[in-house]
């Protein structure tokens, strides 16, 4: 069995993001503006390979090393994200989304499994 990985994104709600959350923006509606809420991103499911060069992506050399996992916004290669979703276009989304959330304020988890 092969890593699988994902990014979990914490940060405060605001109306201008509802679009790029994991629910509609109706299922917001009566979120207050600021509340903490929890997005996933990616979803890796090809495999260690993969699952690897997004951690890179992220900033975190060792996917298995616990104190990597919080993704420092410095250290997001947005530029290698966008390269990334010209080969694996069923991530363009989340790498978008990802930035969208980081100027929102929010913070990131990079997360394996498997």
């Amino acid at each position: 069995m092969g890593m699988y990985a994902q990014v979990l994104a914490v940060g405060p709600y605001s109306a201008s993001i509802a679009d790029w959350l994991d629910y509609g923006p109706d299922t917001y509606k009566r979120t207050k503006e600021g509340a903490v809420i929890t997005c996933v991103l990616f979803g890796i499911s090809e495999g260690s390979t993969l699952s690897r060069r997004l951690a890179a992506l992220l900033g975190v050399s060792d996917a298995w090393d616990f104190n990597q996992h919080l993704v420092r916004s410095e250290s997001i290669n947005f530029v290698g994200l966008r390269e990334f979703t010209d080969e694996y276009p069923w991530y363009d989304h989340d790498a978008a989304k990802i930035e969208v959330l980081w100027k929102a304020g929010f913070t990131f988890r990079f997360r394996p499994e498997g």
